[in-house]
């Protein structure tokens, strides 16, 4: 097991390796792309170095991370509670799909106006655009995991005298964790990437989102490179933790 999970890793870092190697290539040695739109390598590293030594990129990842982690966290909670209760009501759960397909096909960044009237300009507003897409992805995943529990299983439970409590607990609730956990990585990245815009776009004095457009802002190219290498790593980071969460919680998956 431990071979297997030391050749991922080097899976990993050959990925990485060759996509420097690639950037040095092109942009540290050949000079075949312009510095305003691909700076060197050794320039983007010198400067991520720089801003984690002065506390800058500390501070602002903090920042990101807290309202990213509160948004969603609330609405993976709150969205799985409520899709795992209306999958057990399947004509509810009709009378209500048209909706919420509705706001679910509205792009986030779209409601940014409402939001900024509901919630101002704080971090109540960046919360709540974190907040929402998560909860649809949760709701819709959660009450699609449960409508799809397998009713042999269902019966299995009935024939042995199981309360409709106990076959949600012990039976229903089991099958519709794997989708659960498709609906939790999906809402992990969205939330995250919408965390970000909502920084950009809704004024704050801290955060990866608004150093990022004051980057662009600046014409500073080498410090906007480096904040994205810090969201790729933040995001690949926590989709690893997402999968590793899955594995332990869902041991099960594809045997049965």
């Amino acid at each position: 097991m431990r071979l297997k999970t030391l050749f991922r890793r080097a899976d990993f870092l050959v990925g990485m390796g060759v996509l420097a190697l690639l950037w040095l290539g092109v942009a540290d040695w050949t000079h075949a792309v312009s510095p305003l739109l691909l700076p060197p390598l050794t320039d983007v590293l010198t400067r991520l170095a720089q801003l984690t030594f002065s506390g800058t990129l500390l501070a602002d990842t903090q920042a990101t991370l807290l309202r990213w982690a509160q948004g969603f966290g609330l609405g993976a909670v709150l969205g799985t509670l409520a899709g795992l209760g209306l999958g057990t009501a399947p004509r509810l759960y009709r009378w209500l799909e048209g909706v919420i397909e509705f706001f679910r096909a509205l792009p986030v960044t779209a409601i940014f106006p409402l939001f900024l009237m509901i919630f101002g300009i704080g971090d109540a507003s960046k919360i709540a655009m974190a907040f929402l897409p998560t909860f649809l992805l949760m709701l819709i995943n959660a009450s699609y995991g449960v409508l799809h529990a397998s009713r042999d299983r269902r019966r299995a439970a009935q024939v042995f005298g199981a309360t409709p409590f106990q076959i949600f607990r012990y039976v229903v609730f089991w099958e519709a964790l794997p989708q659960i956990f498709i609906g939790l990585r999906l809402a992990l990245s969205l939330s995250l990437v919408v965390t970000v815009v909502s920084e950009m776009f809704i004024g704050t004095d801290t955060g990866l989102g608004q150093r990022i457009y004051d980057s662009y802002l600046t014409n500073a190219v080498t410090t906007l490179y480096a904040l994205l290498l810090v969201l790729g790593l933040l995001g690949y980071g926590l989709n690893k933790l997402s999968m590793s969460l899955e594995k332990r919680c869902v041991t099960w998956a594809g045997r049965a």
